[in-house]
């Protein structure tokens, strides 16, 4: 995993893919420790990096960067890194999922003891009158009142990737303790508000474990 404590972060991006069927989970860890350390350690405004995967044998990364511009700057020199290539060479390309976006909230720090982050995107319904404000005031309700009382929740926000697409994301100590904060959101007077703003047929939802 890699931090840098100096830097807050208002931009994030999660990936998600497969690798193919000749490459081993334990190849591709370690490519991706080798991005980390020889790419991405070396590059403008990263807040922290973390590579995942989930119960299903996918995989993922979630990168909190320090704004907009630096996530977009890491385009180009991300297609001609060596590093970037030997990971793309171990993984089903057509399988990757690109979500990324603004952090709503205040700018966040590297996230500290995690061993698992929830993942889950979703987006409001067509004639929704609900704005980027609306999700924040909900999501800042419910980190105030029950994720307050969660000694397993490290970091939460929303994120913002279009005008109606939004994610929640969340760094918490363990899988099985993240999962069940995340289950108990549904019927409580605090977290339903923000449950209600969206159309639940669009959630898309998981919780995945660090790897590296």
């Amino acid at each position: 995993m890699l931090i840098d404590t100096t830097l807050q972060a208002h931009a994030f991006e999660f990936v998600r893919y497969n690798r193919l069927p000749e490459t081993t989970p334990e190849d591709l860890a370690a490519a991706v420790l080798e991005w980390q350390e020889g790419f991405l350690a070396h590059q403008d405004g990263v807040v922290q990096h973390a590579f995942l995967g989930n119960l299903r044998g996918e995989f993922g990364d979630i990168l909190l960067m320090r704004d907009s511009d630096a996530l977009a700057r890491l385009e180009e020199p991300y297609q001609a890194s060596d590093y970037s290539k030997r990971i793309l060479s171990l993984i089903d390309t057509n399988s990757i999922r690109f979500s990324f976006g603004a952090i709503l909230k205040d700018g966040i720090s590297a996230v500290r003891d995690f061993t698992c982050v929830e993942f889950g995107s979703f987006a409001l319904p067509a004639d929704s009158a609900a704005t980027a404000d609306t999700v924040r005031a909900a999501s800042d309700r419910i980190e105030a009142t029950y994720l307050a009382e969660s000694e397993n929740t490290r970091e939460h926000f929303t994120g913002q990737m279009d005008d109606r697409t939004y994610c929640e994301i969340v760094f918490g100590r363990t899988l099985a303790a993240t999962r069940r904060t995340c289950l108990g959101y549904v019927g409580n007077a605090d977290c339903q508000p923000l449950l209600d703003l969206f159309d639940p047929e669009t959630v898309d939802l998981d919780f995945w474990t660090v790897l590296a």
